[in-house]
């Protein structure tokens, strides 16, 4: 889907502060309220904005540990698996992927022991290969699309 400058403006916009208010959102795009409106319940509808959501600092809320796992499992298990880890509330993301894993997941962990508790339960499906890696620091994130040149315009 090609977006227009207008639609793009106001999406760049969402995705820097989606608790901006629409007034003032009106006054920094010079488009209308009722116009903006109507295109937040138009993205809404056809699933371009699916989620509005908050982006937590974890570490200051007691959870210091982040790990991103690869995981490889047998075609009979996996369904079992994307089950558990969508229903786990450690997991934080789960994605399908491709080159050899199944599964990429992001777990947040409120110590050692939390994540060793949830590894023991994640081994009991027998992954046939499993590669984690801890995150240390988040030097950028959700930042696609926050400014409009990021992308194609349509005129």
């Amino acid at each position: 889907m090609i977006l227009k400058e207008k639609d793009l403006n106001v999406l760049s916009h969402f995705r820097n502060n989606a608790r901006e208010s629409l007034t003032k959102l009106s006054r920094l795009t010079r488009i209308p309220v009722s116009t903006i409106f109507d295109k937040l319940k138009e993205y809404e509808k056809k699933q371009i904005i699916t989620k509005h959501t908050t982006l937590l600092n974890f570490k200051t809320l007691g959870y210091d540990i982040r790990t991103q796992i690869l995981i490889t499992i047998d075609q009979e298990t996996k369904n079992k698996l994307q089950e558990f880890l969508v229903k786990n509330t450690k997991i934080n993301s789960v994605f399908r992927i491709n080159n050899g894993f199944d599964f990429l997941i992001e777990g947040i962990f409120k110590d050692m022991g939390e994540l060793d508790r949830f590894t023991k339960e994640l081994d009991t499906y027998n992954p046939k290969e499993k590669k984690e890696f801890f995150i240390m620091e988040d030097i950028k994130r959700e930042s696609f699309m926050t400014h409009k040149e990021n992308i194609g315009v349509q005129r």
